[in-house]
């Protein structure tokens, strides 16, 4: 029995003219967001191309990142990985765009849902696309509910963004970067590619990890209540319950609420609504609604995939059949994506949260403390380099915390000033460097004394290597504390002079290679003075100067007296590069012989002397002698594994 409405309609079909066009129905708002998107996409993989200064970061502004960051520092104090303000304000944004509006950046902005919905469009004209219904369709969304979990756990508890190891959006726009794990990126890849051909929406509805959070806030009561009952029991109660048990919580319990109900309550505010007085049952909405909702069936639209596209809304034939809580609103949800992008970017160049945040200083000390910031820090540029300085600062007398910005490689020392001052904190910040570049073509080497401003760290060494190592004639490079930096360049004063060194240093920019990439680098380099007079130095100088000393022990050394010991010492009758770098090999290669408990080199207007430390009682320097002699030297390395190699010393012991 057809109802009396559709009856209607269709007579009022067959009573137009034949010659009429078939009209065609654009969601333009939404069209020009998605193309948006993807031009902005295709801008950044191709500039790269023309502008080698250029480089793209296409997790810029994930609000997914945003979220894991977030969560993460609640729970450890820290920001995942690169993740800075601006992912976490996209990511809040995203938060508030659900409670408010609806899932907008599935429906606007994701490039993965634009590209799944479009490819399932050629599934369903080549009548291959099938839409998973009932239990089934209710039990697989368990999928995206698990890798959720995984994806939170794993980022909270590395510190490292655990999504971009199979993250298809990532992996082909990165070109499978080292954080791609490429097993699970490919399968990920061809779910979205074969799964979204065959399987309506087959990604979006069942495995993708943010489709699960943005439904965890769309249910935001539930998401509310559990938060604040895990609040109570830890914060007022007292009671030790993991942050993992409140995960596990929140994903089982809205995994079972989603495909239990499949809708929404009170939130999101706004919903599409249906007059059925004045609806024909055409089915038009539920045939171009992505989700495969069907619109025609309902008075309100809460079904939980519903992402507030309006694409119903452009289909119906019927005057105001559809609306946005009964109002013709159609352009506030294109409006809103636009609005919150750009106050959630705005907002972040005015916030800046740490990337950790780290105190070992008392209460007391903490009170009394004062602060020290220096930007410009480039290798403070993720969560591990972040550590790794830290770390560095633990073992400063007097400094009691740190604090590192990421996005603006900012750093913010806490310091008792009664044991350190900020010439003390930019002391220890501060690394020296000794850089050999070139081996030296002739007997003297002139030496001239710089000073360099906007030279902070080991990227600006590696800039500074870059930049001299080009020419043969500059031979090597030391760096130590000043303000700014004190620096000797060692050079060839027949070929060069400091104009000419100078020049270089102060070059504007410099071709950096990483792999098969290559981009070009701003410099800032600045020499603020140059000592025009330089002394000459002989190689063996050289040498001394930027080849530091070995002094190590081994094998159990503290357990003997100096009676117990003796030196065996032998002049290297040359010395180079080469050699020097080859001394830790046979320093490993003695420490075979237990008897051996230490290695020492020094240097003499007469040469390089080795002097290896020996147990009279275990060894002699006959068997020493052997050792040094031998063809091969056998290696060790910290894993265990251990390989021979041709010794380079026979000819040169004396």
């Amino acid at each position: 029995m057809i109802p009396l409405k559709k009856k209607l309609y269709l007579l009022k079909l067959l009573m137009l003219p034949e010659i009429k066009m078939k009209k065609r129905n654009i969601n333009y708002f939404r069209l020009i967001i998605q193309w948006a998107v993807l031009l902005l996409l295709a801008y950044m993989v191709i500039r790269p191309y023309f502008d080698k200064q250029y480089t793209a970061y296409f997790e810029t502004y994930c609000p997914f990142g945003g979220i894991q960051a977030l969560s993460g520092y609640f729970v450890t104090n820290t920001l995942a990985c690169s993740m800075t303000s601006v992912q976490i304000a996209i990511g809040l944004a995203l938060i508030v765009c659900i409670v408010i509006f609806s899932k907008l950046f599935c429906g606007y902005i994701c490039p993965i849902g634009t590209f799944t919905e479009w490819l399932g469009k050629q599934g369903e004209k080549l009548k291959l696309s099938y839409t998973v219904k009932g239990f089934a369709d209710r039990v697989l969304r368990i999928l995206k509910y698990a890798l959720l979990f995984l994806t939170f756990y794993f980022t909270i508890q590395t510190s490292e963004l655990f999504c971009k190891k199979f993250d298809p959006y990532y992996a082909v726009f990165t070109g499978f970067s080292s954080d791609v794990v490429v097993l699970y990126a490919v399968i990920a890849l061809a779910v979205v590619v074969l799964g979204s051909f065959f399987i309506r929406m087959a990604w979006c509805k069942y495995l993708c990890p943010l489709s699960a959070a943005t439904n965890i806030f769309a249910n935001f009561i539930l998401f509310i209540g559990l938060l604040g009952v895990y609040i109570l029991l830890v914060f007022v109660f007292k009671i030790q319950i993991s942050w993992i048990w409140l995960l596990a919580a929140i994903c089982l319990l809205s995994f079972l609420k989603e495909a239990y109900m499949m809708r929404v309550e009170i939130f999101p505010i706004l919903k599409i609504t249906r007059n059925p007085d004045t609806c024909t049952l055409c089915g038009k909405c539920d045939k171009v609604c992505p989700m495969a909702i069907k619109v025609s069936e309902s008075g309100i639209v809460n079904h939980i995939d519903c992402h507030l596209c309006c694409d119903c809304i452009v289909s119906c034939p019927e005057k105001n059949v559809l609306r946005i809580n009964r109002k013709n609103i159609r352009w506030m949800p294109p409006l809103a994506v636009v609005l919150l992008t750009a106050t959630a970017i705005l907002f972040s160049s005015y916030m800046e949260i740490p990337t950790i945040s780290e105190r070992w200083g008392t209460p007391q000390q903490m009170e009394n403390s004062k602060v020290f910031s220096q930007s410009g820090l480039k290798n403070i540029k993720c969560f591990g380099s972040s550590m790794s300085f830290a770390q560095q600062m633990k073992d400063v007398k007097g400094i009691l915390g740190v604090e590192t910005y990421v996005g603006s490689h900012t750093v913010k020392v806490f310091y008792d000033p009664s044991m350190i001052n900020s010439e003390g904190i930019k002391k220890a910040i501060y690394t020296p460097s000794a850089v050999i570049l070139n081996e030296p073509v002739n007997a003297e080497i002139g030496i001239m004394d710089i000073k360099i401003e906007n030279y902070f760290d080991s990227y600006d060494e590696y800039y500074l290597t870059e930049l001299l190592s080009a020419n043969p004639d500059i031979y090597g490079f030391l760096t130590f504390f000043g303000e700014p930096v004190n620096a000797k360049v060692y050079f060839n004063p027949v070929k060069l002079d400091p104009s000419k060194i100078i020049a270089i240093i102060e070059s504007s920019e410099i071709k950096v290679e990483d792999g098969k990439t290559e981009s070009i680098q701003k410099l800032n380099f600045k020499v603020q003075y140059a000592e025009e007079k330089f002394p000459l130095i002989n190689l063996q100088e050289f040498y001394m100067d930027l080849i530091p000393a070995m002094d190590d022990t081994f094998n159990k050394f503290n357990r003997y007296k100096s009676t117990d010991l003796s030196v065996y010492e032998i002049l290297l009758s040359s010395f180079n590069k080469e050699i020097a770098d080859q001394l830790p090999s046979l320093e490993s290669h003695l420490s075979n012989d237990n008897g051996i408990v230490g290695f020492k080199t020094r240097y003499t207007k007469d040469g390089v002397y080795a002097q290896i430390i020996f147990v009279k009682s275990m060894t002699n320097t006959s068997d020493i002698f052997k050792l040094l002699t031998a063809p091969k030297l056998k290696v060790y390395f910290n894993d265990g594994s251990s390989e021979e190699r041709d010794n380079p010393f026979i000819t040169l012991i004396k």
